[in-house]
Formats: C-alpha cells, structure tokens, sequence
C-alpha cells in the first residue's frame, strides 16, 4: 500500500501488544486480514460508510501507528478512532489493575504484564458473524468456517485497489441475500449455525446498525445466541467493562491451571472489571 496518510494514536498508559498480537494471530482470518509477526503489522480493509479503505496498522509498546491511502482527512480520523477502539489504547488502567492486582490469582501478572488491555473485533456485525461461527468449535475450525464465507461473500476490492488476496466482509444486506442452505453448504455449517448466520445478518439489515452493538436484549432474541455469545461480545465487541463468560472453555483452563481451588465464582471479586480480568486470563499463555 502506497500510504499517503499515517496516524499515531498512544496509548494512555502501557501497552501490552505481545497480548493485543497473540489475539489478532488467533483469530486472524485468511482473506481477511494479513499479519506480518516480524513487523508487527496488521493490514485489512475497513469499511467506512461504505467506501472501503485499506489500512495497516503497526503496533509498539507504546501504542499504534496507521497507515491509510486515503487523503481525506474526516476518513482518516473515523479510522484512528476506530483503531483507538479496537485495541482499546484509551482506557486509563490504573483502576483496572488496581482492583485485579489486589487478587493473587491475577497479582504476578498484573505486576509483570500491567499493559494487558482488551483487543476488540474492529466492527460490530463482523464481530457477532465471527462469534457465531466460532460457537462450540475449535479456533481453527470457526477461522476456516470464517474464510470460506470471506472467499464466497466477501466484496473483492483488490482489482481496484490493488491489494490481492484481502476481501472487504460481507454487509448484512450481502449475507440476507443468500439462502440459509446454501450458507450451510458453502461454509460447512449445521443447518443451526446457519439459520443463526441468516438471522443476524438480516437483524442488521433491518436495523441498518453499523458503528454499535445491539442491546444485550435485542442480540438474545436473534435465533441461536446464547448467554456465552452474549458474554463474549460484551467483551471483545462493546465497552462493557464488566463481563465474565463462564462457561468459556480457555478461561476455565487457565482459571484451573494456575489456581486449581479457584472457581468461576471468583470472577465476581474482580467486578467491576471482569472483562480485563477475562482478557488477562485469555492472554496468560501468550
């Protein structure tokens, strides 16, 4: 990409990005998104109103630098606020760590790691999609699931924009469009999984949401979303600083491993801020 715009947003206060990288590898997805790990760069298009626009970011200690070609200023701001979001770089975690490090499950690392910040899905309809493909499989097999429908339905840019191999996701109005059996067949999905796909899809399209999440309420009535979804977006897609899925298969290993007397009851002492206690334990391998 021939950058004609770079923007550095710091982060307020340290900046874990071995934790923020170790999630993007993760979860990263093949057409999606290109990770370089010697750069530390992420490089994927980003929808904004419509128009997409490629963008790469590098991350560093002390937060991130992004690149764009666009030379439109209000762009490039709605970018920079969006990436500022998603790896979370404003939040002050000097509260955050005092409460979690007061807990000596969590102490040692919080002294160690004090940078740990939850690394967000950057938009919220590809969020609940990723998520719901992601239901009760490994990763690998929600990341496969989740490059077969960017290969079927993604928008192919690259010809005018000159970036092969990268799709821009599918809309909501996009994925509405195709047949819930022929989802199934495509991406390799239970009937389930497919009319959930389907339905959330069409609840974006007809709420014409594109910049927040729905209301826990509203997500919980869309066919095959359930209370760890909930949980799990709450986390990586919102601003809720106080969630905790418990009955999230990692979180229970690490949870286990590092404290075998400790129970999934003990995230009620991190309140109010079970979803970086979450993130910490999501991170503690990495």
């Amino acid at each position: 990409m021939s950058a004609v715009s770079r923007t550095r947003i710091d982060a307020n206060g340290p900046f874990d990005r071995v934790a923020a990288l170790g999630t993007l590898t993760a979860h990263a997805v093949d057409g999606l998104h290109r990770l370089d790990p010697d750069t530390t760069e992420l490089t994927r298009w980003v929808d904004v109103h419509g128009d997409p626009q490629l963008v790469t970011v590098c991350l560093d200690p002390g937060g991130a630098t992004v690149s764009t070609a666009t030379r439109d200023a209000g762009v490039s701001d709605e970018i920079a606020a969006r990436v500022q979001h998603w790896f979370d770089l404003d939040t002050d975690l000097t509260p955050v760590n005092a409460r979690l490090g007061a807990d000596p499950v969590l102490a040692g690392q919080v002294r160690s790691r004090p940078g740990i910040r939850i690394t967000r899905f950057h938009a919220p309809f590809e969020a609940v999609i990723l998520t719901v493909l992601g239901q009760q499989v490994s990763l690998a097999a929600g990341r496969l699931f989740a490059a077969r429908l960017i290969a079927a339905y993604g928008d192919d840019a690259a010809p005018v924009r000159q970036e092969p191999g990268l799709r821009v996701f599918p809309t909501p109005v996009a994925l509405t469009a195709v047949p819930v059996e022929e989802l199934r067949a495509v991406i390799g999905l239970t009937g389930t999984r497919a009319r959930t796909v389907h339905a959330v899809a069409a609840h974006f399209a007809e709420t014409a949401r594109d910049a927040s999440l729905p209301a826990r309420a509203e997500l919980h009535a869309v066919h095959g979303i359930g209370p760890w979804t909930l949980d799990y977006l709450a986390i990586r897609a919102s601003t809720d600083a106080d969630a905790f899925p418990a009955t999230d298969a990692v979180l229970r290993r690490t949870l286990a491993a590092i404290s075998p007397d400790t129970g999934p009851e003990r995230a009620a002492s991190w309140s109010p801020y079970r979803s970086y206690a979450a993130s910490r334990l999501w991170a503690h391998t990495l």
